[in-house]
């Protein structure tokens, strides 16, 4: 018997919650680590950490072919079997939990910085948390939903701040065009390839999208339309703030929101930005919350996963306090989680692709 997944999404949804979850890295601090190492031509390096991605997510979408109605874990489990199965779905799962962490306290951080300098840490963090649990606690159907809503407006104000950035922007601050180097391009892009690791983890919820078809195209439709337009927006900020100082723009969507204006009668919009940025991240850690509870659900076999999501929220929060300030947190913690992440989110496709087919042949 083929067993029904409830709370399954069609393709718009899928390709909404795809957009807000990789797409919104173009405007955290992810854009500070990226410009840190290639100056102005981090825009190349979106591109290439997805082309070194690209074969993986390739092979696992083939892989999770072969088993219908079957999540990551289950996969893993069913290959590796039980005792190495739980070794790598818990790589799986500590790798989630402390992204979640890291990303939800930079994003506080940010918010801290540049709108509310005022508010104690630790209150706007547990707001922040709240809300996303909020949701994720309705389900999946509901987290597609509220993204298919709300994705239209941004793409919508998203491309006003692009044409009014382009318009303020200087062409000729987009050179040296490969930054450092062509060669050091081409190491930054492998070392940052798991700002696509997502895409991957979102195999966890392969059975909560109406069919294999629907997730295929989600996938190839929603990462094309990220990936062009990440890089078009990482070229933005190039054309506006030159490679002298764009390293030294430490949130460079917020500085960016606050350079353009409406005309001359039409002055700090930033708070539009803002509003819908924090819609969007809302959304992008109440799908985190959701997939990290399903991972731990299939880790240790609870089948009522939802039951969890508001303990590894508290585990979230305090995990993400233990930072003492945002070098640590970004520079120190995040950088070194991205890095070295890639060697998982690399390896994991194509290691259960050869095990498959290894067992095939040995069958035969």
């Amino acid at each position: 018997m083929v067993k029904v997944e409830k709370d399954q999404i069609g393709g718009k949804e899928f390709l909404s919650i795809i957009v807000l979850l990789i797409g919104t890295k173009a405007g955290d601090m992810t854009t500070t680590l990226l410009y840190g190492k290639a100056l102005n031509a981090a825009w190349m390096v979106v591109l290439g950490s997805f082309l070194v991605m690209l074969p993986a997510l390739v092979i696992l979408n083939h892989v999770l072919g072969k088993f219908q109605q079957k999540n990551l874990m289950e996969i893993i489990y069913l290959t590796f079997g039980k005792y190495v199965g739980f070794l790598i779905g818990f790589g799986l799962f500590s790798i989630v939990l402390f992204a979640t962490a890291i990303d939800t306290r930079s994003y506080s951080d940010q918010l801290i910085t540049m709108n509310f300098p005022k508010t104690p840490l630790f209150a706007l963090y547990g707001i922040f948390l709240v809300i996303s649990f909020y949701l994720a606690k309705k389900g999946w159907e509901s987290i597609g939903s509220v993204a298919w809503m709300i994705i239209p407006y941004i793409i919508i104000v998203m491309i006003l701040l692009g044409f009014l950035l382009f318009a303020q922007g200087e062409v000729k601050r987009i050179f040296p065009l490969f930054g450092p180097g062509k060669i050091e391009l081409a190491k930054i892009s492998f070392s940052y390839t798991s700002i696509y690791g997502e895409a991957v983890a979102l195999a966890m919820v392969y059975p909560l999208v109406k069919s294999r078809g629907v997730y295929t195209k989600g996938i190839l439709l929603s990462l094309s339309m990220t990936v062009m337009g990440m890089a078009l927006f990482y070229c933005l900020y190039s054309l506006v703030f030159d490679y002298r100082s764009i390293d030294k723009i430490t949130y460079p969507f917020n500085e960016a929101t606050r350079f353009v204006s409406l005309g001359s009668s039409i002055k700090n919009i930033e708070t539009l930005y803002l509003t819908f940025w924090l819609l969007g991240i809302f959304i992008k850690f109440s799908i985190y919350l959701y997939v990290l509870s399903k991972i731990f659900g299939s880790l240790f076999g609870i089948g009522e996963f939802e039951q969890t999501i508001f303990p590894l929220t508290i585990l979230v929060l305090l995990i993400g306090m233990m930072p003492e300030n945002q070098i640590e947190n970004v520079f120190v913690l995040r950088d070194k989680m991205l890095i070295y992440s890639k060697y998982f989110f690399l390896t994991l496709p194509p290691l259960l692709w050869l095990t498959i087919k290894v067992k095939e042949v040995m069958k035969r």
